[in-house]
């Protein structure tokens, strides 16, 4: 979990546009997956809480709160990620998570921004399972750094939007 959950991501697109995503908190839940469950079997799921433009808004600014990224551990001990990018004219579909034991079969990638480099970072491709490819805030890759977490999304539209600061009080 590379975010304690106070963090300001800056993104700024190839095209000189600029967003911005407030986390608002970080939060873990621990809970049974079955109310007779009480034998120790639980699941636990940690939370990045944040504020984000509005998608649908066009013209000013309006902000949405939301699910950001989210960590899910089941009861059999199987992990999952799951990505929930939504900005002002971008949205990452990604329905089932991204298993963890999948991630580290994968060797790490080298990107390098206008800004950064980074040597830990996974290249997530986006799963079209319900036909959204046709939508202009289609996302299609998420690049995800172990150590810093979002560092760049591109949408089908050649625009790309990478990480240029991320602020922590």
């Amino acid at each position: 979990m590379p975010y304690k959950g106070n963090e300001t991501l800056v993104f700024t697109s190839n095209t000189g546009k600029t967003d911005t995503i407030f986390f608002l908190k970080k939060d873990t839940l621990i809970a049974y997956p079955e109310a007779q469950a009480l034998n120790g079997k639980t699941y636990e799921v940690v939370r990045i809480f944040c504020r984000h433009t509005d998608p649908l808004k066009e013209g000013g600014y309006r902000y949405l709160d939301n699910n950001f990224f989210e960590l899910k551990k089941s009861k059999e001990k199987k992990a999952r990620l799951y990505f929930n990018l939504s900005t002002k004219d971008a949205n990452f579909y990604c329905l089932t998570g991204i298993r963890i034991d999948s991630l580290k079969q994968e060797n790490f990638s080298l990107l390098a921004t206008k800004h950064k480099t980074y040597n830990d970072v996974y290249v997530i491709d986006d799963q079209d399972w319900l036909n959204f490819r046709q939508r202009s805030d289609y996302v299609t890759k998420l690049y995800w750094s172990k150590s810093e977490g979002l560092i760049r999304y591109d949408k089908q539209d050649s625009v790309y939007w990478e990480l240029t600061k991320k602020y922590s009080p």
